[in-house]
């Protein structure tokens, strides 16, 4: 429930960002706001318990997000970050070499173009803003000594009720919110900006053919992730996998949950990193955060590692088509895989 609370805050300040391009007024209070969360964070180095004031791990999180919170607020800052983030996307993308290959392009007439993360923006501000402490408080969790020993947690069954306020719909208000549906853009207008379209008979061939890929992607790392740092993490991750969508037995519940699964999953992050967050700071940024929102695996990093690399693969896919093959793709492979684990305790 809490989870959704803050989802909630987070999809307000989305709302707010956007009245706040006609009111200068409330730019300003959000302006204050970033600086109010940024002298938080630094105070809570110095106020903190013992405990995590010699924890370099996260003293440096926090000192590296209020440092950032407060650049942002400098529109040179966020100019220089809007051409940092378009290199790097045209870089993933392959694009980049355009400019070689085609010599009448020019460089920057070319990457003007294609400029993600516009500077001057308050929603896309907010944005980095919630970009910036939503990684922190998540980095913050995440235990960095898991690389050289990842160990996993024991597992805890999931509650058909949070995965659908949290991954499902939280995610989907929060999406909607984030670009200013009914505000900067109407409901035809939003569904066109993250991308929710009706995909054609071809989109669908590659929805359905992302999730033998996944697949295979999976497969491969569990053969890398096998005897990881001297143990059997792989059997260990499907342990912990199949307690987590364990069952009161029988048939249709497992199917429910699986599907629950798939679809508050595949739609909900996929709206979110897709289709809300891709087109404002490009697909490398976007996978990166979608691969830290698996806290499950805060101490075996290698984990988020692995969903941050397939998120890119996922990113490129939507680059060329579209949300919805990305969510045909991620929510057919969840549910495949969640219905199996549901009958592999």
């Amino acid at each position: 429930m809490l989870d959704f609370l803050l989802i909630m805050i987070l999809a307000l300040l989305g709302i707010l960002a956007h009245v706040a391009q006609t009111r200068r007024w409330l730019e300003m209070v959000l302006r204050g706001l970033i600086i109010l969360v940024a002298l938080l964070e630094g105070l809570s180095v110095f106020s903190a318990s013992a405990e995590l004031f010699f924890n370099p791990w996260i003293t440096s999180v926090l000192n590296s997000a209020m440092l950032t919170s407060i650049l942002c607020l400098f529109i040179p800052i966020r100019r220089c970050l809007s051409w940092i983030l378009t290199l790097l996307n045209l870089t993933v993308t392959g694009q980049i070499f355009l400019p070689l290959i085609r010599r009448k392009l020019k460089a920057l007439e070319y990457f003007s173009q294609y400029k993600i993360f516009v500077p001057s923006s308050v929603p896309h501000l907010i944005a980095l803003f919630i970009y910036i402490n939503t990684a922190a408080y998540l980095l913050i969790c995440i235990d960095p000594e898991g690389f050289k020993l990842p160990y996993m947690p024991l597992p805890i069954p999931l509650i058909l009720g949070q995965l659908l306020s949290y991954n499902g719909i939280g995610l989907i208000i929060l999406s909607f919110c984030g670009i200013g549906i009914y505000i900067s853009r109407s409901y035809k207008d939003a569904l066109t900006r993250l991308a929710l379209v009706k995909p054609s008979k071809v989109q669908i061939g590659i929805g359905i053919a992302l999730i033998i890929a996944s697949f295979t992607y999976d497969a491969l790392w569990a053969v890398y992730t096998h005897k990881l740092g001297g143990q059997d993490l792989a059997t260990k991750l499907s342990f912990y996998n199949s307690g987590t969508f364990a069952v009161a037995g029988g048939f249709v519940p497992s199917v429910i949950l699986a599907l629950a699964t798939a679809l508050c999953a595949g739609i909900g992050e996929e709206t979110l990193i897709r289709g809300a967050l891709q087109p404002a700071f490009g697909i490398l940024p976007a996978a990166i955060l979608h691969g830290m929102l698996h806290g499950q695996f805060a101490h075996a990093p290698i984990f988020i590692l692995q969903v941050a690399i397939w998120s890119t693969f996922m990113g490129l896919v939507k680059r060329y088509t579209n949300t919805t093959t990305t969510i045909i793709g991620h929510a057919g492979f969840n549910f495949v895989t969640t219905f199996l684990f549901s009958f592999n305790p």
